[in-house]
């Protein structure tokens, strides 16, 4: 099982966090599991390949302003976690539970807040799914659309590339499967994925400022058509990495906030 919840904060006075939060966010994502998993943890903290959760910007509740995130006090405020391992769940729910049935203050940036509700009722930003079912669900379709919601960058030996080529985004996703799925993808099928094109994108640059670094990065909508020359079999492959990209995101930093991605139905 691999999933989407909500996490929902209340501010107890005005908090000013530089960029779109999701360092911040990450951080405490951290801290709530190290005191559920110490372990588990220190893990993913130090994890230098695949990581197999994504956090969120803030999505509700903030005024974005010259680079910094704006929390009005008692504002109800909204991030996201996905995880891509199911043994993650349990630890992460009985973290921010723990937290939340304390009624204490937990630090957020200049602040503090409360863990207010973890919700994960079905919604455009929560659901829950499996790799098996995301692979038997498939369809061939040769026109797939993509919207990158939060800031969306690669890396590429060594370089920042800002355009969602094929090859980059469809290479991302076949990175984050075959890290944690039971189910293998071929990596010959990298070669498919040159082939796809892109038809049409809405598509700006956003800077993401950060406590040690800046990054640009660009959100907005892309579609690919896949052409006859990807097989019916290789088409469902890609059509199923595109439906786990809600999941996985895309990209770099995808845990601090950068590269959500969904699929739009057109």
């Amino acid at each position: 099982m691999i999933g989407s919840i909500l996490i929902k904060l209340k501010t107890q006075q005005k908090i000013r966090i530089l960029g779109n939060g999701g360092e911040t966010l990450y951080s405490l994502f951290l801290n709530v599991l190290n005191e559920e998993n110490k372990n588990l943890a220190k893990e993913i903290h130090d994890l230098k390949s695949e990581k197999p959760v994504t956090i969120s910007p803030f999505l509700k509740g903030v005024k974005f302003s010259n680079g910094y995130s704006l929390i009005s006090s008692e504002e109800i405020v909204t991030f996201r976690i996905t995880y891509l391992k199911e043994e993650l769940l349990e630890p992460i729910i009985k973290g921010f539970i723990s937290l939340s049935a304390k009624k204490e203050p937990v630090k957020l940036g200049n602040g503090r807040i409360f863990i207010e509700k973890i919700d994960m009722q079905k919604s455009s930003q929560a659901n829950f799914t499996s790799f098996e079912e995301v692979f038997s669900k498939a369809k061939d379709e040769e026109i797939i659309a993509l919207e990158f919601y939060s800031p969306t960058s690669f890396r590429s030996r060594g370089e920042q590339k800002l355009f969602p080529l094929p090859e980059l985004v469809f290479s991302s996703l076949l990175k984050k499967w075959n890290a944690f799925s039971e189910i293998k993808i071929p990596q010959e099928i990298e070669k498919e994925f040159k082939k796809i094109r892109v038809t049409r994108f809405r598509l700006k640059t956003e800077l993401v400022n950060f406590s040690k670094y800046k990054i640009v990065g660009f959100i907005g909508k892309v579609v690919y058509e896949l052409p006859e020359t990807i097989d019916k079999e290789n088409k469902k492959i890609i059509n199923a990495l595109s439906d786990i990209a809600f999941y996985s995101g895309v990209g770099y930093k995808t845990t601090m906030g950068m590269g959500q991605t969904r699929r739009l139905i057109i």
